[in-house]
């Protein structure tokens, strides 16, 4: 009887323990969703932003590819309803993002998140760096037939764009009075 009363005992603290530690599980993925959609609400807000996606899809044909900057992949998929190159960061990029310091933040993106291709990232980033004539050969490579960039925030992106692809962001872009500006490296590129 009394082996019999201690069994049930063990039996309610660990079920007690399995629907404790799903309940976490569940609270840490709801967190994760909520931040992830974060992203999303920011463009939303952005000036210019909501609108530019609207205008992707009526602008472009179903099935189109757009090269753009993996942040706003998600945003281009469901808001324009179109494919992109990459719409999640990679494994690399995110240990570089300082999101990924905080321990329980990169915990729920260790067990949650969705990885991007790095070679990918690289691919759109080259496709950033180069002439237009190299990089619309490159993106015929990945079937992109349209892009999508936002100014100023893609120039607030350029230095880990250009780090990304292996080239040196200050050789294209200086930050001046408060401003980015191109050198004359760049304009010499792609003018």
């Amino acid at each position: 009887m009394v082996a019999k009363f201690w069994r049930s005992k063990w039996f309610i603290a660990l079920l007690v323990v399995i629907i404790a530690v799903s309940l976490t599980f569940l609270a840490l993925r709801i967190d994760y969703g909520r931040r992830e959609d974060e992203v999303l609400q920011y463009f939303s807000k952005q000036e210019g932003m909501p609108d530019a996606f609207s205008k992707l899809e009526e602008l472009t044909p179903q099935g189109s590819v757009i090269l753009c900057w993996w942040d706003y992949g998600r945003a281009v998929r469901e808001w324009s309803h179109r494919e992109v190159i990459e719409a999640y960061p990679s494994g690399e990029i995110w240990c570089t993002l300082g999101i990924s310091r905080d321990p329980l933040l990169s915990f729920e993106a260790q067990i949650f998140g969705r990885w991007g291709s790095h070679e990918k990232i690289r691919a759109i980033a080259t496709m950033f760096m180069l002439p237009e004539g190299e990089s619309l050969q490159l993106m015929r490579q990945y079937d992109a037939s349209y892009v999508l960039v936002f100014v100023p925030d893609e120039l607030k992106k350029f230095y880990w764009i250009a780090h990304i692809a292996g080239y040196n962001a200050i050789d294209y872009l200086a930050y001046t009075n408060s401003d980015y500006e191109p050198t004359p490296l760049a304009v010499k590129q792609h003018c």
